[in-house]
């Protein structure tokens, strides 16, 4: 394949204050890419509305600022779901918006734009790798509202047809957009993406990180922000269950309590009242959003991390789990046991006495991080797996810059 079609490839920065994985993807995806670029002479180029989001991770590669907004927001949609995210996903553009990351994209002659989830139909001749996340919004409709399901599906279907290739992260998405849109499922790619610890290495203190915010010695870890589906008021029903048989597991949660589908933070509300009522106030600590350098390092010292979600397309808190080898209990869903089939435990979402019983059956015999023997040996497997990653990305972006 002629590779002289490949020169630039432009990356959009995900940052975002409504989801605070947005950078972490940015960079696990921009230097996934440029390592595979390294010997191959083509440049990457990041288009951010903000080049601060992203000036002290200091990437391995060129920022560029756009001109905001970066994807164009028609305003009769403003309200149904988050801006920033509608930016990223919206495909029926207002002729009278301008999206200037295809503008961009074109002036600096990028061939390949990756991973827009808006592609409008006057993008200029870029080529384009869109991305889906998932599909929560069919799988769990309760969650939305009827105007949000279908903008999500006009997305989704959108964005299959005018993209040049659809990138999806697991094999379950792929199950899942095959039902959506049978007809478009050729032009789909399952690429799972690594953890940025591939690429930016722990260099923390998880023991003064532990310290400084007072956690016990053995604690579990829940990573996720407070959205209604990650399922966090099971994990607090499975300890009341696990306090009347005199077992008490400390447990901390952090992730940022924020939810566009819960603007009265209703959730957190619960999930705060929960923790009284059943008498966990001494066993559960709930820490917000935390830097990301202090979050690794919770990860790091946890003695078990829970995941407990409903639905994922490829859980980030599981392959930084991984990347640092920390054990796992996981919500028994179907990305799960794909993405990590060798987790201590499953349990059913609705379940909490499994979840209890796992924790119990485990708890002694498993000791408090870090496991600095362990965390190198999953690191060097998780590199070796982002140099996959790499490879594949590029070879998608050299198969659609050819076409």
């Amino acid at each position: 394949m002629d590779k002289t079609n490949l020169r630039r490839i432009g990356v959009l920065d995900f940052t975002s204050p409504d989801w605070t994985a947005g950078a972490t993807f940015t960079r696990m995806l921009t230097w996934s890419l440029a390592q595979a670029c390294r010997q191959d002479g083509t440049e990457v180029i990041v288009l951010t509305e903000n080049e601060a989001n992203l000036a002290k991770y200091k990437l391995p590669v060129k920022v560029l600022q756009v001109p905001a907004p970066l994807l164009g927001l028609p305003p009769r949609v403003s309200r149904s779901l988050s801006q920033r995210l509608l930016r990223r996903m919206w495909s029926r553009p207002d002729p009278k918006v301008t999206f200037n990351a295809y503008a961009t994209a074109s002036e600096y002659a990028i061939s390949v734009l990756l991973p827009p989830g808006v592609v409008p139909d006057w993008a200029a001749g870029v080529r384009t790798i869109g991305w889906i996340p998932d599909f929560q919004h069919r799988h769990l409709p309760h969650y939305f509202t009827e105007d949000e399901r279908r903008n999500r599906d006009c997305m989704f279907r959108s964005l299959a047809e005018r993209a040049d290739v659809v990138l999806l992260s697991s094999r379950t998405a792929y199950g899942h957009f095959a039902a959506f849109a049978p007809d478009l499922a050729h032009k789909t790619r399952v690429v799972s993406f690594p953890s940025l610890l591939a690429f930016e290495s722990p260099s923390g203190d998880p023991i003064g990180t532990r310290r400084k915010y007072h956690l016990p010695d053995k604690f579990a870890l829940v990573v996720n922000q407070l959205w209604v589906h990650k399922n966090h008021e099971l994990v607090v029903e499975g300890l009341r269950r696990l306090r009347r048989k005199g077992v008490r597991i400390p447990v901390v949660m952090t992730g940022l309590p924020a939810d566009h589908r819960d603007p009265g933070n209703r959730l957190l509300s619960r999930l705060l009242q929960s923790v009284a009522t059943s008498g966990l106030s001494d066993q559960v600590t709930l820490l917000g959003e935390v830097p990301r350098d202090d979050l690794i390092d919770l990860i790091r010292a946890a003695e078990i991390v829970i995941q407990p979600s409903r639905f994922e397309g490829w859980s980030t808190v599981v392959q930084d789990a991984k990347a640092l080898g920390r054990p796992l209990l996981c919500s028994d869903i179907p990305v799960h046991r794909e993405q990590v089939p060798g987790a201590m435990g499953f349990f059913p979402c609705d379940e909490p006495d499994m979840l209890a019983d796992l924790l119990a059956s485990h708890w002694e015999q498993l000791s408090p991080g870090p496991d600095f023997a362990g965390e190198q040996k999953a690191l060097a497997e998780e590199r070796e797996f982002a140099v996959l990653h790499g490879r594949s990305l590029l070879g998608l972006c050299r198969e659609v810059a050819a076409s």
